[in-house]
């Protein structure tokens, strides 16, 4: 039996949690309001196999709560905000569906149909969340996908793979999750947390970005120049909405150049750790394989010192999520940018950061699809980088 002294993470007792604007139900209390799980917890889950599994959640202050799964029963109560938390024994790979039950007092809380195999999380920025209905083949793709052990999550409800749930889900995580779940026969949970147009800084806890000279550096620096430019900004937007485009005039101009307005962007106050705290806080902690990462174009476009800092940057948003997750050097895989012959020189030393950084860090590595054909800034074939991660997983890790 585990207790909640594992860890001390924060939770919000909501029941409904808004994600990349999608709304996710929690599991239904069925009797009492005060009890509830992390919104990463519901119907059709996978929890991962061979490590001891957090839960967590809220419930009265006080009070005992009873989870029950697999035949084994768990306690803990809560401290004095109403948080709980423990942890399940390690488990096999089960494709067996079976129910979690939850209970404290009069509230319980069901989880139906779970399953055992190996979850990773997928994350990055657009060529990550580029949705598989945009990809190469994707009719027949979709259209062939019948996958009940494959499950998905990407803030909304954990469903099985199938020709109704994938259009809008992750190309790069689906291919790398389907050969996954193929080669190795077990169970697979994909968590899919991506936004386009996102550096890393803002995937990385806030307060430990300042390990890195560069970041410490441009935070400290005065912003004042970006927040007046983008209050002119919006004072520019409010009179084409109130008269015209014509009579508004041209878009104001930032006075610097094209990459130093990328880079003030990047750290305008309360973006630098905004996504991790926002949509990687929250389920930080649940049992997971590893991580699966394709990001790095943002960055590139914020010249060429601030490529060159990508790979101090990764390396520390790397070992900042195992510090936050507590489950050790899990396997973290990155995808280095494809071919793009419009990235200049910033480009390639992004691709040359990716490669060192993980060098730098244990327990992590990288794909080269730099082979593929140059297909733009989104390549719509995301088959090979998805399944040379697979290939990488199984391989190495």
């Amino acid at each position: 039996m585990q207790d909640e002294s594992m860890s001390k993470k924060p939770l919000i007792p909501l029941l409904v949690c808004i994600l990349f604007g999608t709304t996710f139900w929690l599991p239904t209390v069925f009797a009492g309001n005060s009890l509830t799980t992390a919104s990463v917890f519901g119907d059709h889950m996978v929890l991962q196999r061979g490590v001891f599994v957090p839960v967590w959640g809220t419930a009265e202050p006080g009070s005992m709560v009873k989870v029950s799964f697999a035949g084994k029963r768990y306690e803990a109560k809560t401290d004095g905000t109403g948080q709980w938390r423990l942890a399940l024994d390690s488990m096999k790979a089960s494709a067996k569906s079976r129910r979690m039950t939850i209970a404290s007092g009069g509230a319980e809380l069901r989880v139906n149909d779970v399953l055992v195999g190996d979850v990773w999380f997928c994350s990055g920025q657009s060529n990550m969340q580029y949705q598989l209905a945009k990809c190469t083949d994707a009719e027949a793709v979709i259209a062939g996908a019948n996958h009940p052990n494959l499950r998905l999550n990407m803030g909304e409800n954990w469903s099985a793979a199938t020709s109704e749930s994938l259009p809008k889900f992750s190309g790069v995580a689906y291919f790398f999750g389907r050969k996954l779940h193929l080669d190795t026969g077990v169970p697979i949970g994909l968590i899919a947390r991506a936004l386009g147009g996102t550096p890393v800084e803002w995937w990385t806890p806030y307060s430990k970005l300042g390990r890195v000279a560069f970041a410490k550096a441009a935070m400290e620096r005065s912003s004042e120049g970006w927040i007046q430019y983008e209050k002119t900004v919006a004072d520019w937007k409010k009179r084409i909405g109130s008269a015209s485009r014509q009579k508004a005039g041209k878009k104001p101009q930032w006075m610097g150049t094209p990459e130093s307005a990328v880079l003030e962007s990047i750290y305008a106050p309360g973006k630098p750790g905004s996504l991790f705290a926002k949509h990687i806080e929250p389920i930080a902690g649940y049992g997971i394989r590893g991580v699966i990462w394709y990001q790095g174009e943002r960055n590139s476009k914020a010249g060429v010192d601030a490529s060159r800092a990508y790979r101090g940057l990764l390396a520390n948003m790397i070992t900042s999520w195992r510090e936050e997750w507590g489950q050790g050097d899990f396997p973290f895989i990155a995808v280095q940018l494809p071919t793009y012959s419009k990235g200049g020189e910033a480009w390639a030393i992004v691709q040359e950061s990716q490669a060192a950084a993980v060098g730098d860090v244990p327990n992590a590595a990288y794909i080269d699809i730099r082979d593929q054909p140059d297909d733009g800034l989104h390549p719509k074939n995301k088959k090979p980088v998805g399944e040379r991660l697979a290939d990488l997983a199984i391989k190495q890790f």
